[in-house]
């Protein structure tokens, strides 16, 4: 699936400044979770209630996207992982000053997106349109 980063990467850019308090999941983690559920209960039933193997099959593969995140950078939160208090007028400057979403947050862009590719290559054919 040949996707273009563009517009994908602006889908959890209001999350930063929305959320404010930068104690919370990173933006692109987050988008990336909601991707995996989307794309497993696509063509299924709807969730509440079901309990089968494609439910388990979402939830899996959500618990990897995170663990994986985890194992590589060691957090999950945005403000350790950029060292930013969005709450903080000056540290949303730093943020753009010193250019941290290029040298922290697209390395976990790269990683969750690579990841979520994988997962789609490796849903059923069908799954994800």
């Amino acid at each position: 699936m040949g996707w273009h980063q563009g517009p994908y990467q602006w889908a959890t850019l209001g999350y930063m400044g929305a959320i404010a308090s930068g104690k919370t999941i990173c933006g692109t983690l987050f988008g990336g979770t909601v991707l995996l559920g989307y794309l497993h209960g696509v063509s299924g039933p709807p969730a509440s209630g079901v309990r089968d193997a494609k439910r388990m099959e979402a939830i899996d593969s959500v618990a990897s996207l995170f663990r994986g995140f985890i194992e590589r950078f060691g957090a999950t939160d945005c403000r350790t992982l950029t060292g930013c208090d969005f709450g903080k007028a000056e540290d949303r400057n730093r943020y753009h000053v010193e250019r941290i979403f290029e040298r922290q947050c697209l390395k976990y862009y790269g990683y969750v997106l690579a990841s979520c590719l994988t997962r789609i290559r490796e849903l059923p054919q069908g799954s994800g349109e």
